[in-house]
């Protein structure tokens, strides 16, 4: 499988603070031709407190750039996954500027999340109200001009809005891009801020856009449910999600995710309970959820030949200007 959202950079990064690398080489040997094939791999930022509580005190320091941090963990990531493809992405742009992005690109960067939950100088997570700023088209601007991938999953309603329409704008105009909501469910069957409504999905279709269906219970049940649940019912819920998809933007451009957060386990024992797989096993339980109700073609479009085919052409030699 394609695994369209895993933090590995964060978690290389912080092993790096720690100078333990346990948790990460044991993660690693999920990565095999037989199971994670692929993953976008992100370096995340939330707000400067949250990063002390949740990641290591030291994760985000002004005197280290956020290009030095990329550099570090992506050179940890691709050393010790030299045979799974790796697509490295940033998710909430906080702590950049827009020309970090030309920087970023030679080192390997390929998709960028403008925003987390909250307000940037760029856009707006699902926890505020505002939408995408003028600062935000320039970011825009950069991302389409070196071909990397906008991800639109932790936008609010506004921010996606905003985004899908300047992105229609760059369109009408010759530019191509590639965009996606690498981690997001159906709002329409469970009502957090941060999935995706049907309407909202049908847009990302119109710009050629691909989603990616979590596995994480949070995101599959109301809150009242989803610790009663039994793991046949989160299996099912799971497929749900992902047929609703298919059924409003097509086979070819749904993929799967996992988010899982379980490195977050120590902060929060909470984290390690909300995945619905085993990752090292989560290849075979997912081919089997998904083919009783997709055949085999479909099957293996949704869990890997999708991304591929996006990940051929976000790390092809000359891809800018490119587009499915």
């Amino acid at each position: 499988m394609f695994d369209m959202h895993y933090d590995l950079l964060s978690v290389a990064y912080c092993a790096y603070l720690k100078n333990d690398y346990s948790f990460l080489e044991e993660w690693c040997s999920a990565y095999n031709k037989d199971n994670v094939r692929g993953v976008i791999c992100n370096l995340y930022f939330m707000s400067e407190e949250e990063m002390r509580n949740e990641l290591h005190p030291n994760y985000y320091q002004k005197d280290v750039s956020v290009v030095e941090m990329f550099r570090i963990a992506t050179e940890i990531v691709k050393g010790m996954l030299p045979d799974t493809e790796l697509l490295f992405s940033i998710e909430g742009c906080d702590f950049l500027e827009v020309e970090d992005l030309d920087e970023l690109y030679d080192l390997g960067l390929r998709n960028i999340l403008p925003v987390w939950n909250e307000k940037n100088k760029y856009a707006s997570g699902n926890r505020s109200d505002s939408g995408l700023t003028e600062e935000g088209k320039r970011l825009l601007d950069k991302a389409i001009e070196l071909g990397i991938s906008i991800d639109l999953s932790h936008a609010n309603d506004r921010s996606f809005y905003d985004i899908i329409s300047y992105l229609k704008e760059k369109k009408s105009l010759g530019d191509n891009f590639l965009v996606m909501a690498s981690h997001s469910n159906a709002r329409s069957l469970c009502g957090r801020t941060r999935n995706l409504t049907d309407e909202e999905v049908f847009l990302l279709g119109e710009v050629g856009g691909m989603v990616g269906l979590l596995e994480n219970r949070n995101f599959l049940f109301s809150n009242e449910k989803k610790d009663v649940v039994s793991q046949e019912e989160k299996e099912e819920e799971y497929l749900k999600h992902i047929s609703h998809m298919v059924d409003i933007v097509g086979v070819s451009h749904v993929g799967v995710a996992t988010d899982d957060m379980g490195f977050c386990a120590d902060a929060d024992p909470e984290y390690g309970e909300l995945a619905i797989f085993p990752y090292k096993e989560i290849s075979s339980r997912l081919k089997s959820l998904l083919s009783k109700k997709f055949r085999e073609q479909d099957v293996y479009k949704i869990m890997y030949g999708n991304m591929k085919k996006r990940y051929d052409i976000l790390t092809s030699s000359n891809m800018k200007g490119k587009v499915i």
